[in-house]
């Protein structure tokens, strides 16, 4: 996918165009940082020895130590932004998040980051990465990434050699590190069409520290686990970098591991079964979607993975996960999550129109409408709202047979996304008869990507609408137009 929107970005180093920003000093949310980190973030990225973190309040540290320390901040305050939690904290955690931010990159300049060979430098990179993420600098984003994945490459973590001799609490974080990236850098390939670096890998992490619950290891090997099923030539395929093609057979039993259910005997945080039960309904989604690109779909098929309204279910499923978690344990994630769950109301809005807009809610056993709960899930922050949300309604209000769908979802929904004035939930004006006023029509694309561009927005003037109706047509969805829906509501060719 090409960067269009590479511009909008800030042209420094920084979070900001100003050479060296400015602002009031956050240091003093220090603690209160780690403290968040270990109870909502710690059990997704577990890959810090907390107790050494924390030593750090207690006794003047090292450039490096700062480093990661500054990183980890810039990490918990971005993800803390928007967030409905009720931690002390500042009036606006994306600014603390800024500061952090410059403050690791100015740390960075002042001591020979690039000979740093400590684990720490890995880590904080990969804290950056996330925090840009947030911030929607995607660019920075994806540097910071490859940087983490270079430095890792360089401490031979792939290598299972380099284990030997280490402390057992070292040699834990390191390889839980490798992982997440090996996890971070799979999730962005297939997201941002980008290719991989890591192929070798090591052991798996078996052990815990001692301050760890068992589900801290249970829930991080599942989310591996996960990621693990598509391996390189799957994502390569999937980037469209060979021409092999996997055989029905080869998506029907990924599809068939992907489906299987968590087991209930191992405890898991709320935290980790938001992580580890949406990315599953996404997987499920993307591998449904390189079963299309190959060919292999069919409305008679006789397993359902490998049939036209596929998402359907898959949406169905991503609502039963939805209501069985606080939406606490969703939001704390980040854009990212929210991400796929966009990718998935997306793509059920485009099947819905090719093969009937029907929403076979019997059919699932569920009695809630799939795109509310969506909608609802998308609007928990600010920035969730404003990328996600507002752009699924947008899609729906811009077809008359979705336009059902929005007559339920006013601007009363913004009350639960914290914005500091009341604001019009999709960006236009509701109808006198309650319904919306549908934007001017725009093309929408059905790729993994969606309709966010590299860094989260849309290049709203005329002189990029060719540019952007190319790349949309690069990127749709297609779903032959023989397909169509018979008397008893099924879908045939």
């Amino acid at each position: 996918m090409s960067d269009i929107h590479r511009h909008e970005e800030p042209n420094s180093m920084f979070t900001t165009d100003q050479f060296r920003p400015t602002s009031p000093s956050y240091f003093h949310l220090i603690p209160i940082c780690l403290d968040l980190f270990m109870e909502h973030i710690y059990p997704i990225m577990c890959v810090v020895h907390m107790p050494t973190v924390r030593g750090y309040l207690n006794r003047p540290i090292e450039m490096y130590e700062k480093n990661l320390l500054y990183s980890l901040c810039a990490l918990t305050s971005t993800h803390m932004s928007g967030k409905n939690t009720l931690a002390p904290g500042p009036p606006s955690w994306d600014a603390a998040g800024r500061f952090f931010l410059d403050e690791c990159i100015s740390v960075r300049q002042q001591y020979d980051f690039i000979e740093d060979k400590s684990l720490s430098a890995v880590i904080s990179s990969y804290f950056i990465h996330t925090a840009f993420f947030e911030l929607n600098q995607n660019r920075k984003s994806w540097y910071y990434l490859r940087e983490a994945l270079t430095l890792a490459q360089d401490l031979n973590l792939h290598d299972e050699t380099s284990y030997v001799g280490l402390t057992p609490a070292e040699a834990l974080c390191r390889r839980r590190t490798f992982w997440v990236l090996y996890v971070t850098e799979r999730s962005y390939a297939i997201l941002r069409h980008k290719p991989l670096t890591l192929s070798k890998t090591p052991e798996f992490p078996t052990t815990l520290h001692e301050y760890e619950l068992p589900e801290i290891h249970d829930g991080f090997m599942r989310l591996v686990n996960s990621y693990h099923l598509l391996d390189s030539s799957f994502v390569d395929s999937w980037n469209e970098s060979t021409e092999a093609r996997a055989s029905t057979l080869t998506y029907t039993a990924l599809q068939r591991q992907l489906n299987r259910p968590q087991p209930a005997d191992v405890p898991l945080t709320d935290i980790q079964k938001a992580d580890i039960l949406i990315t599953q309904q996404w997987l499920r989604l993307i591998v449904w979607q390189s079963s299309m690109r190959q060919g292999l779909l069919s409305s008679t098929a006789e397993d359902e993975s490998m049939t036209f309204r596929y998402p359907l279910k898959i949406a169905h499923s991503l609502l039963d996960v939805i209501a069985s978690l606080p939406t606490t344990s969703i939001e704390v994630h980040g854009m990212g999550i929210f991400e796929k769950i966009f990718e998935i109301g997306n793509t059920m809005l485009d099947v819905m129109q090719a093969c009937g807009t029907s929403l076979p809610g019997e059919s699932y056993g569920v009695a809630q409408d799939p795109f509310e709960v969506f909608v609802k899930t998308l609007s928990q922050t600010p920035n969730s709202q404003r990328q996600y949300a507002n752009l699924l309604l947008a899609k729906a209000a811009e077809k008359p047979e979705f336009q059902r769908l929005t007559q339920t979802l006013t601007p009363t929904l913004t009350d639960h996304t914290l914005t500091p004035q009341p604001l019009d939930f999709i960006g236009f004006p509701p109808q006198a008869n309650g319904g919306l006023v549908p934007p001017a029509p725009r093309p929408w694309r059905g790729s993994i990507v969606g309709e966010i561009g590299d860094d989260g927005m849309y290049k709203e003037n005329e002189d990029a609408l060719e540019e952007q109706q190319a790349l949309w047509a690069d990127n749709a969805i297609w779903i032959p137009e023989t397909v169509s829906s018979s008397d008893d509501g099924m879908t045939v060719l």
